[in-house]
């Protein structure tokens, strides 16, 4: 009899059986949904209207472009001075027009960068451009997307969840085994010299 309980206290219950396979099963069903979110996410992924502004302080617009080197970097989006609604330039001397006209920025020819700026310049006047007058901006650029055959301003709900769930999965997958490792090795290399001790 004493055999026979010592046996049976040695095999796993079907509650450690349960654990270890949930431990296991779990990350690893993680990774494939990660995985697959992310696939379905590039599949079903259309690309934005390459009509876009954004908002910044002189000065600050252009952190990430090396003045140094000749690049067409700082003409490839339209950024605004949100104090004055006026046209931001990363390069040292802003470009040479005529009074009073507009200079073409990346996809804006020149006559849509005058539509844009002529609205922002306007909310401007009263002290800056507030969150409304941004939108307000923003929809004036999406117009023009969509006159030059461009409807999709942003990221669709759909996208954004696939990206959300396939990446935070992945990571979840990989990073449940890893921290269970590092878990059993610390408790390993914390117990062990005691136990051979006793």
């Amino acid at each position: 009899m004493a055999g026979t309980s010592g046996s049976a206290g040695s095999r796993p219950g079907r509650g450690g059986w349960l654990v270890a396979g949930l431990g296991c099963g779990l990350p690893l069903l993680a990774v494939l949904i990660g995985i697959a979110g992310l696939v379905t996410h590039f599949v079903i992924k259309t690309p934005n209207s390459p009509y876009q502004v954004a908002f910044s302080e002189a000065g600050d617009a252009c952190g990430s472009v090396d003045l140094n080197e000749e690049s067409d970097e700082e003409d490839e989006e339209l950024i605004l001075d949100e104090e004055t609604g006026e046209v931001l330039y990363c390069t040292l001397v802003p470009p040479v027009v005529g009074e009073g006209r507009a200079h073409a920025r990346g996809v804006f020819d020149a006559e849509e960068v005058a539509r844009v700026t002529g609205l922002s310049q306007s909310l401007a006047a009263e002290g800056g451009l507030s969150e409304a007058d941004r939108r307000d901006v923003e929809d004036l650029v999406a117009e023009i997307g969509r006159e030059n055959g461009h409807e999709k301003t942003s990221s669709t709900a759909l996208e954004d969840l696939t990206w959300r769930v396939g990446l935070y999965s992945l990571i979840g997958g990989l990073a449940v085994p890893f921290c269970v490792g590092l878990w059993a090795h610390f408790m390993e290399s914390g117990t062990g010299p005691q136990g051979r001790a006793g």
